[in-house]
């Protein structure tokens, strides 16, 4: 059968299979050190094939870009006959472990050798394949050529050498740096869009060749190449040398994987390619008895550790997923804290850092829940599927159901919701327009969001206003003026309007004791509701100087005063990239959340996640 004909094929068979059979089981595995966080995609029983694949994905900011392409990659394959494990390697996603760990390299070829055998454990079947992504296909590369019996190995946009990715990863931090972020010479390691990597990783990672692939990985071996860049040639011949037989194919749409996670687009026709390769693997195998294959993979992280993790399905159909820390013991939690996502990167959150902080804060004895969107991650939107959407149209509704959840788990707690930008702008909506929380952190919210195109004109306007201000400074630019070489009525027209509309919000309300539809009149609203307020601004932010002009009429009254407060960070940018930021901010959420140790949350009807009235 042609490859184009086993692709139609096969994308027919997966439209067809019911979308609860391809909803994946969350699956922690026990390791020495750990655990290792898994998705088992099981297919469905009517064309299952007794034979197993391991998906290896890239590591850090790539990953958020491929994430959901890496989720559909493995239903397809799941829907095609065969188990599939996505696997988080140690250190990374929702996995045990921390990026400064030692020998992470060595650490995350163990963690593919783990899930290998534990795919052959869950498929009952020894035939097992691997599939890997950049960084992940070395990876793959090494833990097949250290593990015997790997049949199948995908090699996608792989890399020649350890140095050529260290070499892009450079390239990367330097291309991703912010305004306003003050970049630190970190002699720690390298900092790759917010993702830490250590001296350490850096050199492991540098000093790998593919002579380190000292036997065959697999008897098949298939390279994926990127659209605009031929894998070099030097890969095929080396593993041909060493007895594989390796196919080359080169279908579109993986630079446009690789972009920004909200601008990223699954390259639908690699992922059939893929899956149209795997369809023609030929093996004898006999299938065991159904019902010796009914294992149940394991929700929740094993014992041992100060606090309980474990996977849950919540809202209409269960179609929203979240992962739960709360105490090892029986204390009674007195927090509960929801964790929003970041723009499209899935519940781990901006730079993982949710990960370490939500179980840091469960050794603590709090309850914290970070899950996903409807449509973002792992969690399936209430309609027709939309890609890329920071701000669902549902995004209110989902956290609803989110808060619902944690009032009946912890029904004494006092509710904390945080986020940073979309989700600051989602926990600001939360306490304005009433879901039943009592505290909000919202870090670099897009207030100007509340005025519709209004509002982004508005920052525009003041963007453009701010340049003219800067340029004042700067003697040249009035020399410029003065020759005639330069207009200074475009910057008049600019301050004008600028001023006008500040000096229109700083009135407002002097005279009254009612505001009109506005950012004072909505923080007046989140005061009377006695919701404790802070709010996080990187210095420069666009959110920070929409709310220090829209502010200061609501904060004039001492009940606003009491429970909006607000804090700026200098050298962050937008997501707090710098490690130093970093921890800058997950110091002010750890002193939010211990300074609200003492309080309970009454005043709200557990039952239904609303609020019973306004105090």
């Amino acid at each position: 059968m042609r490859v184009d004909e086993a692709v139609q094929r096969r994308t027919a068979a997966f439209e067809r299979v019911p979308e609860q059979m391809l909803m994946a089981q969350p699956h922690y595995i026990a390791t020495e050190d750990g655990w290792l966080f898994t998705w088992h995609h099981r297919p469905p029983a009517h064309v299952r094939r007794g034979a197993s694949v391991v998906l290896c994905p890239p590591l850090g900011f790539e990953y958020m870009s491929a994430y959901t392409t890496f989720r559909i990659l493995a239903e397809q394959i799941a829907a095609a006959g065969f188990d599939v494990l996505r696997l988080d390697y140690d250190g990374t996603g929702n996995s045990s472990g921390h990026c400064d760990d030692p020998d992470r390299v060595g650490a995350w070829v163990r963690s593919v050798a783990v899930a290998i055998h534990e795919a052959r454990r869950l498929a009952g079947s020894t035939h097992v394949a691997l599939v890997g992504f950049r960084a992940g296909a070395i990876l793959a590369l090494q833990a097949a050529a250290e593990t015997c019996h790997v049949e199948r190995v995908v090699l996608w946009h792989p890399f020649a050498s350890g140095h050529t990715y260290v070499r892009e990863l450079k390239a990367l931090a330097g291309l991703s740096r912010q305004e306003f972020a003050v970049e630190e010479t970190d002699a720690c390691g390298l900092n790759v869009a917010g993702h830490l990597m250590t001296i350490e990783t850096i050199e492991a990672l540098d000093r790998w060749t593919l002579d380190a692939v000292g036997r065959r990985p697999a008897c098949n071996v298939l390279i994926v190449d990127r659209d605009d860049r031929p894998v070099p040639a030097l890969i095929d011949a080396h593993l041909e040398r060493l007895g594989a037989h390796v196919t080359r194919i080169r279908p579109g749409g993986t630079l446009a994987m690789l972009a920004i996670p909200h601008e990223a687009k699954v390259p639908r026709e690699v992922v059939q390619a893929i899956t149209a390769w795997f369809d023609g693997w030929d093996f004898s195998f006999n299938l065991p008895p159904a019902e010796s294959r009914n294992i149940r993979p394991r929700d929740h992280v094993p014992a041992g550790t100060p606090y309980g993790e474990r996977a849950v399905r919540f809202g209409p159909d269960d179609r929203l997923f979240g992962v739960v820390d709360s105490p090892a013991d029986n204390r009674t939690v007195t927090q509960a804290i929801i964790l929003l996502n970041t723009g499209v990167e899935y519940h781990v959150g901006p730079h993982r850092m949710y990960v370490p902080l939500a179980r840091q804060w469960a050794s603590e004895g709090y309850m914290v829940l970070r899950f996903d969107l409807g449509g973002i991650g792992d969690s399936r939107p209430p309609g027709a599927p939309a890609a890329n959407l920071a701000y669902p149209d549902h995004m209110l509704e989902d956290l609803g159901h989110a808060v619902a959840w944690v009032r009946h788990a912890a029904p004494r707690s006092r509710v904390v919701v945080a986020g940073l930008c979309s989700g600051g702008w989602l926990a600001f909506r939360a306490a304005r327009d009433g879901l039943a929380i009592d505290a909000v952190v919202s870090v670099n919210p897009p207030l100007y969001l509340r005025d519709g195109s209004a509002g982004t004109q508005w920052v525009s306007q003041e963007l453009e206003f701010e340049r003219y201000h800067r340029s004042m400074r700067d003697g040249s630019k009035w020399l410029k003026v003065l020759r005639g070489q330069a207009s200074y009525r475009t910057f008049v027209h600019s301050a004008r309007s600028a001023l006008g509309r500040r000096a229109a919000v700083r009135f407002s309300g002097l005279w009254r004791n009612s505001f009109p539809d506005s950012l004072a009149n909505d923080l007046c609203t989140i005061a009377d509701r006695c919701i404790d307020c802070l709010f996080v601004f990187s210095e420069g932010d666009p959110g920070l100087e929409y709310f220090g002009v829209h502010a200061p009429p609501a904060r004039r009254r001492t009940r606003v005063r009491r429970f909006i407060r607000e804090q700026v960070v200098q050298g962050a940018g937008h997501t707090f990239r710098p490690a130093s930021a970093q921890q800058k901010l997950r110091q002010l959420l750890t002193d939010f959340v211990a300074a609200g140790a003492g309080s309970t949350a009454t005043r709200n009807d557990a039952s239904t996640g609303l609020p019973i009235s306004s105090p």
